[in-house]
C-alpha cells in the first residue's frame, strides 16, 4: 500500500482481485476499486501526490490519476518487476 503526501488518501493493492483500492482516510471508507493489469504489485506515489505509479506480472508500469482513479498509459520494464520508488 501507499499513502499521499497529504495524508488523505491510502491506496491498497489487491493482487487477487487485480485492483487498487483507494481509501479516504478522514471518513474510513474505501473508494471505487481500480482495475488494473494482471497480478499489480509494489505501488509508489509522487511527492505532489498526482500520480501512483504500480508494477504489475505483465511486465509493466501503470501510472494511476490519483484526482480521477483513471490509469495512464502502461509502460513496459520487462519481466516480471517487484518493486518501485520515487524520489523527490
Amino acid at each position: 500500500m501507499a499513502i499521499t503526501p497529504d495524508g488523505k488518501t491510502v491506496y491498497v493493492v489487491n493482487a487477487a482481485s487485480d485492483t487498487v483500492t483507494p481509501i479516504n482516510t478522514a471518513s474510513n471508507t474505501a473508494g471505487p476499486a481500480i482495475k488494473i493489469g494482471d497480478s499489480p504489485g509494489a505501488i509508489a506515489i509522487t511527492p505532489d501526490g498526482k500520480t501512483a505509479y504500480l508494477v504489475d506480472g505483465l511486465g509493466t508500469v501503470t501510472p494511476i490519476h490519483t484526482a480521477t482513479g483513471t490509469l495512464g498509459a502502461a509502460i513496459k520494464v520487462g519481466s516480471d518487476p517487484q518493486d518501485i520508488a520515487i524520489t523527490p
